[in-house]
């Protein structure tokens, strides 16, 4: 059996703090396994960009992708994501939040979208709110901008990563537009005095012809967890998230490990450490075992945000001119 865990988020994001955040992280069976394996260093990516190349698929056009799981019979046309997210004023920036950080329901969605929806009616865009955290966008054209992904922006200051190209500044207007009538909604309003995050603007992005009338090519390779746009890349090869080594499939699959994300992306050092450690026994030892036992035949380590791989069979185990070593 051969199986690759991709695992987003492995470096801690502060690089002045990451060597005091990972001092002391004990992780023998991945230090074993990374150190001992066959590496290959290529550019740090992000987790949507990487699985759209396992797949053979564009990463910019996510928002076609996932419409066509949560909205199979949109009307056909230029959609973005634009989801819901929560600007935090901090000190000399606006921080990027998004969900775990807050909650919200269908219904507020639902009403925020038919604000929107009245405001934008003259220049004719459509928003969806196909789920209380999917938000999707159509236009009557492509507006031919780079859009940052979503993923990439959380946790990060909004400005550095606003849409870029010769129509942008329209944008940015638009964007300014839509965060004045959220701020100013009634649902903000209640959010507010009951203590809760508002929803005070929509994260544009992903951006993609939609034609329901063109299916998506299905995977021959089982790819396990992750969030719903690595669903909607997978199609009918996607399968629910994995606790532990122990479940795997007697088949080559493809498992994301995404426990890291949500502690780097909101700074939560001591969580980040902890998620390292239940890496290590739900996974890493056991895999190791596995390896040694001849039960698995290659384990690749794939680790996007350091742009680093390993390949890992038995044999490779016994290098012994190699040092165990850790992958950040």
């Amino acid at each position: 059996m051969n199986y690759e865990l991709i695992i987003p988020d492995s470096l801690w994001r502060d690089e002045e703090l990451r060597s005091h955040i990972n001092k002391d992280l004990a992780l023998p069976a991945l230090a074993r396994l990374y150190g001992k394996g066959r590496r290959n260093v290529s550019t740090p990516t992000h987790l949507t960009d990487l699985i759209a190349k396992r797949l053979g698929l564009s990463s910019d056009a996510v928002a076609p992708l996932t419409l066509s799981m949560d909205c199979p019979h949109a009307a056909a046309g230029f959609w973005l994501r634009a989801d819901p997210v929560h600007l935090r004023i901090d000190r000399d920036r606006l921080t990027v939040l998004g969900v775990p950080f807050f909650q919200i329901s269908q219904q507020e969605a639902d009403t925020f979208v038919a604000a929107l929806n009245t405001l934008f009616a003259e220049d004719r865009f459509t928003f969806i709110a196909a789920t209380p955290t999917r938000w999707y966008l159509r236009l009557p054209a492509d507006p031919r901008l780079n859009f940052t992904a979503l993923d990439v922006a959380l946790g990060g200051n909004m400005h550095d990563y606003l849409p870029q190209g010769e129509s942008a500044l329209k944008f940015h207007a638009v964007i300014n537009e839509i965060q004045m009538a959220l701020y100013g909604h009634t649902v903000n309003d209640e959010r507010d005095a009951l203590g809760l995050p508002m929803i005070n603007s929509v994260w544009l992005w992903g951006g993609g012809v939609f034609d329901p009338t063109m299916p998506i090519a299905p995977s021959n390779v089982a790819i396990f967890g992750g969030n719903e746009i690595v669903q909607a890349m997978a199609g009918r090869a996607w399968q629910p998230a994995l606790n532990r080594a122990a479940d795997l499939p007697n088949q080559d699959a493809i498992v994301v490990l995404d426990q890291l994300s949500f502690d780097a992306i909101y700074g939560n050092a001591y969580e980040w450490r902890a998620q390292w450690v239940q890496l290590e026994q739900n996974w890493f030892a056991p895999l190791l075992a596995m390896l040694k036992a001849g039960q698995v035949t290659q384990l690749t380590l794939t680790f996007p945000s350091s742009a680093s791989q390993v390949k890992v069979t038995r044999r490779d185990l016994y290098r012994f001119w190699q040092s165990a070593a850790l992958p950040f």
